[in-house]
């Protein structure tokens, strides 16, 4: 009784509104400050005749790009894998002795599901920690500076080109650095209502520190032969940082589960699940999606006391969505995968993980091209420069899950996982450690 008290009184904790983010736009708005109206970049201006407040003001293509951006980094953090909510403990019930019997020598998978169910009224409960620092996104370092935003002069003119006065050739290399920090502690709970259905919910509560570094570079295009500074920094010279950073933690979007084990066979078992996302998070803050998310797949496994392969496949759907974020896309979900026995007390689980995210927001990198003149010279010259745009397709997003359960006690389960991103598509961290512990009734 006392643990079940202490169980519902973590949960309301976990309910309770978290901190906000520091800036009041919300860290979801923090990448979208960098060159907004609001928020221009400012050069000098000087004495000499030439020499002006350059107009690097609000540049659409930077913001649309920025913006996209953002809505992919808001959109896979908020839907980012909880963990399974199968128990680590399965029973059957047998009628004749009237006693419940392990189902299985295994304690399960950390990230998958397996189609065996609990057995009636089992409970168990646990808490994974998961420390990610995501450092690529489509296959483009964030730490390195890999994706080039380009702030082009600003017509002044009204003649839709920059040509004319010269000095609207120059362009700002603009060079994004992105350090993106999650730490996540999931508190899930598996309940067997029946000896074939499981109900579960699973609420994560996280921290996001976000800093963005935009390092400016000044390319004289135009104005490089002139003997006047036409364009410059404040600092006076071609180069500049500008620099965005915030933080925010609180509850992120729960999950509540069901699971039916309708075959349970000496070669196959099957089961059919949902997951129902809830848009609990705040999503100005990066810690939700806004939206619903409905997801219903179904989970094979061919039975063995040592040894168990499984695998799964559903479908996803999203309805809604944030500002920041756009209506979240469909996806389609699969996972294939192992459990072994290695000891009656340790158990190995391995595991590919994978999300077709369909039609969705994406930023690939073409080049572009930008025209200039001299101020001696009317020929008109053209630069190429690879930069990110925006695009819309489907999005493979692929881990690998590997891990250990161990059972040093009654029915308590420690969990050490490792996730570790495969290809190049979507945000991504090399390795995502997971530690956890799971208790069963």
């Amino acid at each position: 009784m006392m643990i079940r008290r202490s169980w519902f009184a973590l949960v309301f904790l976990l309910l309770a509104p978290g901190a906000r983010a520091d800036d009041t736009d919300g860290l979801a708005g923090l990448l979208l400050r960098f060159f907004a109206p609001t928020n221009p970049v400012i050069l000098r201006a000087a004495p000499d005749p030439f020499n002006h407040a350059a107009h690097f003001g609000s540049q659409p293509n930077a913001q649309a790009t920025l913006t996209e951006l953002n809505r992919g980094i808001a959109t896979q953090l908020s839907t980012f894998p909880l963990g399974s909510s199968s128990a680590g403990f399965t029973y059957t019930f047998d009628g004749a002795l009237g006693v419940f019997n392990r189902s299985t020598d295994t304690f399960g998978p950390i990230f998958a599901e397996r189609p065996i169910t609990a057995g009636k009224r089992k409970l168990s409960f646990g808490i994974n920690y998961t420390k990610a620092n995501y450092d690529r996104f489509e296959g483009q370092s964030l730490s390195n500076g890999d994706l080039h935003l380009f702030l082009t002069h600003q017509d002044t003119d009204g003649d839709h080109s920059n040509l004319n006065p010269w000095f609207e050739g120059d362009i700002i290399d603009a060079d994004l650095f992105v350090d993106l920090q999650n730490e996540t502690s999931v508190l899930y709970a598996n309940y067997g209502v029946t000896d074939h259905f499981d109900l579960g919910v699973a609420v994560p509560y996280q921290r996001l520190d976000l800093t963005a570094r935009i390092h400016g570079t000044i390319q004289h295009l135009a104005t490089q032969p002139d003997p006047f500074v036409v364009h410059a920094f404040p600092n006076g010279t071609d180069e500049s940082d500008f620099l965005e950073s915030g933080s925010a933690e609180g509850i992120g979007d729960m999950v509540i589960r069901g699971k039916y084990n309708f075959l349970r066979g000496d070669s196959l078992g099957l089961a059919a699940a949902v997951d129902w996302r809830l848009p609990t998070g705040k999503e100005e803050d990066l810690l939700g999606s806004g939206a619903h998310q409905v997801k219903m797949y179904l989970v094979g496994a061919l039975p063995g006391k040592h040894f168990s392969p499984r695998a799964s496949a559903g479908y996803t759907l999203s309805s809604g969505g944030s500002s920041f974020t756009g209506e979240l896309p469909d996806e389609l979900a699969y996972s294939a995968g192992f459990d072994a026995a290695l000891h009656r007390r340790v158990t190995l689980t391995a595991d590919f993980l994978g999300r077709t995210l369909l039609d969705a927001n994406r930023v690939v990198t073409e080049p572009q091209t930008f025209r200039y003149v001299f101020r001696t010279d009317p020929a008109v010259k053209e630069t190429s420069r690879l930069t990110p745009v925006a695009e819309q397709g489907n999005l493979g997003v692929y881990l690998g899950s590997a891990g250990l359960k161990i059972n040093p006690v009654g029915r308590l389960l420690l969990v050490g996982n490792v996730l570790f991103a495969i290809g190049s598509s979507g945000l991504q961290d090399k390795v995502i450690p997971t530690f956890g512990i799971d208790y069963s009734f």
